[in-house]
């Protein structure tokens, strides 16, 4: 049986543990998780078990009041096209490497901007998932994230080969 009252009376409780120690005397690890942002609280020494629960819960209603999990980007966003010197394609779609998303304040959420650092073109060979460019993330003008920004695509060097390779398959295109 699970004595951490708050995975039945807390919405969003995840558990942990409550214990005791000769040291530490009584305690309680509270975790719970609400629109993607998840939070602990510790409480140390608690007197009595409603003691231990009531200031966990008062800990996490802080914090779910007062913060939030702001999400900048998810995986394979795609944030702008880069022209390709040299290629076999004229440009490639760069894209974010992973989720982003930041802690702040709900006060301050509403205060993210972005600054993309990204070149107009870039030489070939050019690789799937090759870093291409970086996208920073502010809040009052203060950084609080940066992610990379890849390629989507392999685009491989134009060569002699594939030049000829590509007047040929233009030709039998034309005789269909």
């Amino acid at each position: 049986m699970n004595t951490n009252k708050l995975i039945r009376n807390y919405e969003g409780a995840t558990g942990l543990k409550t214990g005791s120690t000769s040291l530490a005397l009584f305690n309680l690890s509270a975790s719970a998780t609400r629109d993607n942002l998840s939070l602990i609280a510790v409480i140390m020494q608690g007197e009595t078990s409603a003691i231990r629960f009531e200031e966990a819960k008062r800990l996490l209603d802080y914090g779910f009041s007062n913060y939030t999990y702001a999400t900048c980007g998810n995986k394979y966003d795609l944030i702008n096209t880069v022209q390709i010197n040299k290629g076999i394609f004229p440009n490639v779609n760069a894209i974010l490497e992973t989720n982003v998303g930041v802690l702040a304040s709900k006060s301050k959420a509403k205060n993210i901007t972005s600054i993309t650092d990204l070149p107009e073109t870039i030489d070939a060979p050019i690789y799937k998932g090759q870093k291409i460019g970086e996208i920073s993330f502010f809040i009052n003008d203060e950084l609080v994230q940066t992610a990379n920004i890849v390629a989507e695509e392999d685009i491989p060097k134009i060569t002699f080969s594939n030049i000829v390779s590509n007047v040929f398959q233009r030709w039998i295109n034309l005789l269909r």
